[in-house]
């Protein structure tokens, strides 16, 4: 599956927080902290996981490392499934 905008990331990123935490998280930008979103680093590897089975690929350990907002999860989304 490929990921044309980062529009379209970012509503994989909201299904995928929908499908983990069973909560819509509506106002989300790329500059949003995955912690400000109530996501601890369980969900927020539960949510990972999920994005790497819609899009079936496995993001690098060190690049998960590294993620703080959801821009940056966006960014190796794209990153990942160009």
């Amino acid at each position: 599956m490929k990921v044309k905008s980062d529009e379209e990331a970012l509503e994989l990123f909201r299904a995928a927080v929908r499908e983990v935490d069973n909560k819509p998280i509506a106002n989300i930008t790329l500059d949003s902290e995955l912690g400000e979103l109530g996501l601890d680093s369980v969900a927020t590897m539960e949510v990972v996981g999920v994005l790497e089975e819609k899009l079936d690929v496995q993001f690098k350990d060190e690049d998960l490392a590294d993620l703080l907002s959801v821009g940056d999860l966006v960014r190796l989304v794209r990153k990942t499934v160009l």
